[in-house]
């Protein structure tokens, strides 16, 4: 059965039309849940928390974005909101559950044949990583979405419910982070290879 199909049934009160639209998207918000809150047992309390906002506010949904896109703005939300209220696992464990997802994500756990790459490699994930749990969490969730979830700056706007243009600044106040950081490694690595 379609989304759109799904949807209607839910927006009348059918609980098992939304089930199934919820089994549709859970693995999706899951995985998405995963990377902005860095561990499994905050990401299915998230995913919990969205699929219940969704069932609550379901009559609210008018179609104007896809129903994912609307699943993720309410994620973005509550994640946000749960990131003002505290942050209980700023902790070691955080750290460790994020740099797998991170290298598992950008391809940085595959074998290597020379160790130094292996090590560089690793050390550089490590400096992202702390990198980004330094920056504010809108601009790092921002940054998630567009370079680990491939959406668009349009998609990234309407999910943090902002315009492009202060998408397109953030990423970049981001990556300009990353660049004036990583930068003086990179000149220093070329010039070892010489």
């Amino acid at each position: 059965m379609a989304d759109s199909e799904l949807i209607a049934r839910a927006q009348q009160g059918d609980v098992e039309a939304f089930c199934l639209l919820a089994a549709n998207h859970q693995r999706s918000l899951y995985l998405l849940a995963l990377k902005f809150s860095g561990n499994h047992h905050d990401a299915e309390d998230l995913t919990q928390e969205v699929m219940l906002s969704a069932f609550r506010y379901i009559k609210q949904f008018k179609g104007m974005s896809s129903f994912h896109t609307w699943l993720s703005r309410i994620m973005v939300n509550a994640f946000l909101n749960q990131k003002r209220k505290n942050d209980p696992m700023a902790g070691s464990q955080r750290q460790e559950t994020t740099e797998e997802a991170f290298e598992v994500s950008w391809g940085l756990s595959r074998p290597i044949h020379h160790a130094e790459k292996t090590v560089t490699n690793g050390l550089l994930a490590q400096q992202v990583l702390g990198m980004l749990e330094s920056i504010p969490p809108r601009q790092r969730i921002m940054f998630l979405m567009k370079h680990q979830e491939g959406l668009t700056c349009e998609e990234i706007a309407e999910s943090m419910g902002t315009t492009v243009g202060t998408v397109k600044k953030t990423l970049f106040r981001v990556v300009d982070k990353l660049r004036q950081q990583f930068a003086p490694m990179a000149v220093r690595a070329v010039r070892e290879e010489a």
